[in-house]
């Protein structure tokens, strides 16, 4: 496992058209990767494949992953587990390239282009996230048929029998209800 940066340089990527160059990385998981609801367990390391290949005003960045993430079912609580494999490729761009140019219509898509950084580097690590972030489920569930918790003794449904129930007087009975004691 490695806690390098995610900043590859791009000194041993040859600048003509169609030049490629190949690098494996481990990465160890940071705390933030996913969002509240479902996230990679920090720590756990990454291996990362990633083809950089020289093209016009600027390289071709691919990579390749794959990633656990883990969270809660939105219904019962339970630990809710999802592996995805991960692949992305965005361009780089030579700072001064005609795409990062702007005009009238284009502002704010050539703020979100990657432009290759000081010393001929570039870091990959917000195309990572990128790639990861949207398998994150929003609502995981630990099953499409889970029925969730008992409302009023909060156990999983799943684990309760089919009888299962609890009396609720309503408001108008609740003191005649209490004379009965626990029912």
């Amino acid at each position: 496992m490695s806690d390098k940066t995610l900043v590859l340089s791009l000194a041993r990527l040859p600048r003509a058209l169609g030049s490629t160059l190949h690098e494996d990385l481990v990465w160890a998981t940071p705390d933030d990767l996913g969002t509240p609801s479902m996230s990679a367990v920090p720590g756990v390391p990454l291996d990362i494949s990633v083809d950089m290949t020289s093209v016009e005003d600027g390289v071709l960045v691919q990579l390749a992953t794959s990633v656990d993430l883990v969270g809660e079912c939105v219904r019962c609580l339970d630990e809710v587990r999802d592996h995805h494999d991960v692949a992305s490729a965005e361009v780089y761009f030579e700072p001064g390239a005609p795409a990062l140019t702007p005009t009238d219509d284009e502002d704010e898509e050539v703020e979100d282009l990657f432009v290759i950084g000081e010393r001929d580097t570039i870091n990959i690590e917000t195309q990572l996230r990128d790639a990861i972030v949207p398998l994150v489920d929003p609502r995981p569930l630990g099953s499409e048929d889970c029925a969730g918790l008992c409302d009023v003794c909060g156990e999983k449904w799943a684990d309760l029998p089919s009888h299962h129930e609890h009396f609720v007087a309503r408001p108008p009975l609740a003191s005649p209800a209490s004379l009965l004691g626990d029912a």
